[in-house]
């Protein structure tokens, strides 16, 4: 992803971010003649009428995901911004295309002002596009690290620049770590401090991250 690209998508999501029948049963055949008592043919015994199949039961309605049941854009609308726990899913669709993202923000709620977030795209190619926004006061050079509950995710990922908000990290997750986060409790994402070797980790919950991403992947059709 070039520097350009991070800075518009991120600010992009800035401003966004204020689902047989049965066999018929054979015909008798007729009795056998009883004995002659006149000229006349003994006459056949009448066939009955044969029963008609037994009605298939009802087939069931295939299950549908609440993602999917309701993956219909409201009339006339070109955007279209949910919340899912901590999570919150746009889409917008200026043309025929449909963007997609889930993302979220955390910061001060005196002053509203935005600390730290993280976007990720719906996943294209086995992998899913993203950015993290992280705060002020931390080395660029060490990067930034990731870890699912106890469990490290990749190997960590660089800076590209800062911007009035914070310092950007471009970050490409596999279908893998998805998968991972759509279990997980927590993302811990961890970089450290420029006055010393102390580390500094942010807690990132994903109560409500696979609805979230469901729905994003169902919009976006």
């Amino acid at each position: 992803m070039s520097t350009f690209r991070a800075v518009v998508r991120f600010s992009l999501v800035a401003t966004l971010l204020i689902a047989v029948p049965s066999a018929s049963p054979r015909a008798q055949d007729a009795d056998p003649e009883a004995p002659a008592t006149s000229d006349a043919p003994a006459k056949a015994k009448p066939r009955p009428k044969p029963k008609p199949p037994a009605p298939k039961p009802a087939a069931k309605p295939a299950a549908v995901t609440p993602a999917a049941a309701h993956a219909t854009w409201p009339t006339g609308a070109s955007t279209v911004s949910e919340s899912y726990g901590d999570w919150t899913m746009t889409c917008t669709r200026p043309s025929e295309k449909v963007t997609c993202i889930v993302a979220q923000s955390q910061g001060d709620s005196q002053t509203g002002r935005r600390k730290f977030g993280v976007e990720l795209q719906v996943p294209n190619d086995g992998r899913s596009e993203g950015i993290v926004l992280m705060p002020f006061g931390l080395s660029i050079e060490a990067g930034v690290t990731f870890k699912l509950d106890e469990q490290n995710l990749g190997k960590g990922a660089p800076y590209s620049l800062c911007m009035s908000d914070g310092c950007l990290v471009p970050i490409s997750f596999p279908t893998l770590a998805l998968d991972g986060m759509r279990n997980a409790k927590k993302l811990f994402v961890t970089g450290q401090k420029s006055s010393g070797s102390e580390p500094a980790t942010i807690t990132v919950p994903l109560e409500g991250f696979p609805q979230a991403l469901d729905r994003a992947v169902a919009l976006s059709g």
